[in-house]
């Protein structure tokens, strides 16, 4: 016969969770930055800030610096009139339309203005043991 804590330690084996599988998948945002939240697998689970860690780059402040040169290939200027201080006092001049190609170099910050909205879809990757959950992307849903 069996023993009685032998059964109730089968019965408790028996009631616990499979083993779940993590894996990236695709959440929707339904609460934006800073308080990010986002829900995955149809609804089921529901991620929330303290479980988040989100990509520098969709955050609403990240700032890059650029350098970039290139080749004018096609220009064309609408001008309405240029100041001329030559001369016997100072008079304008209409220009009309300035066209020309050229080259080019510049050099600044790019700093992004948006962020994550409700609604946008995002993909979520799990840390190891599916306790943290990592916001890498935004994605568009294809449309046929």
């Amino acid at each position: 016969m069996e023993k009685y804590s032998s059964k109730m330690a089968k019965l408790f084996v028996e009631r616990e969770n499979p083993d779940l599988i993590v894996e990236p998948c695709i959440g929707i945002v339904t609460v934006a930055p800073p308080q990010l939240t986002v829900s995955i697998w149809d609804g089921q689970v529901i991620l929330y800030p303290n479980q988040l860690y989100m990509n520098d780059r969709l955050y609403n402040d990240y700032t890059r610096q650029f350098d970039i040169t290139g080749d004018i290939t096609e220009i064309t200027i609408d001008t309405t009139t240029s100041n001329e201080t030559t001369g016997p006092g100072p008079h304008s001049h209409k220009h009309e339309t300035i066209k020309g190609t050229g080259s080019y170099k510049a050099v600044g910050t790019i700093i992004n203005t948006d962020t994550l909205i409700v609604g946008d879809y995002v993909k979520v990757v799990p840390s190891q043991d599916g306790q943290m959950w990592f916001v890498d992307s935004k994605f568009r849903k294809v449309v046929p």
